[in-house]
């Protein structure tokens, strides 16, 4: 008996074999060769359907636009107490305790607001009314 694991072929005849290699029990037939073609064409059309899909579909081109206009392209003069308003409204009390804040309420001043709103809608419907 051979201990190591070795084949030994020693008195045996070369023959070849009389079966095709393959799995045991593999059943090979035509068949499956046109269903393997049929699932590439399928797999194809579905790519080339997706391919035109996004290419002529109506994808909408995203134009960025800023909100506000940089120093340069900003033309409309500001008012004379915008820089004020703005300075006021900067100083607030960093506590979060509540009468910090009631008091930070009180000191916002919102009288202005309506008057400055005016000329703003009377641009937006002028706008409105030229399109």
């Amino acid at each position: 008996m051979n201990t190591t694991n070795e084949p030994n072929f020693a008195g045996e005849k070369m023959v070849l074999p009389s079966q095709k290699p393959g799995i045991p029990g593999e059943v090979i037939s035509k068949g499956n060769g046109i269903i393997i073609i049929i699932l590439f064409l399928i797999l194809g059309a579905i790519s080339a359907g997706l391919f035109y899909w996004y290419k002529l579909g109506n994808i909408p081109v995203v134009v960025e636009t800023t909100m506000r206009p940089t120093y340069e392209t900003n033309k409309e003069p500001e008012s004379t107490t915008a820089k004020a308003q703005v300075d006021t409204l900067g100083v607030m009390s960093t506590s979060d305790e509540l009468g910090a804040i009631e008091a930070d309420l009180e000191s916002t001043s919102l009288t202005n607001l309506d008057t400055e709103l005016i000329p703003i809608d009377q641009e937006l419907e002028a706008s409105f009314a030229a399109e």
